[in-house]
């Protein structure tokens, strides 16, 4: 795990995981966060890409049009 924060609206906390794998994320989930007693219910959600983060912005790279052929 690597941040918690107390969250307002729905959610009473936000933890920021990471795994390598859905299963491994899932297990996590399974194993070690729903048994944890008041614990009644989870929300996991996934980055689907990143476009800034810590400052450093991810660019889209240059689509390589190379071997096209025009006709």
């Amino acid at each position: 795990m690597q941040s918690v924060y107390l969250m307002s609206g729905g959610f009473d906390l936000a933890l920021i995981i990471e795994g390598r794998t859905l299963k491994e994320v899932a297990s996590f989930v399974a194993q070690k966060l729903a048994p944890i007693e008041n614990v009644t219910a989870t929300a996991t959600h996934f980055v689907l890409k990143k476009y800034k983060d810590k400052g450093v912005i991810y660019e889209t790279p240059e689509k390589d049009e190379r071997g096209k052929l025009s006709i």
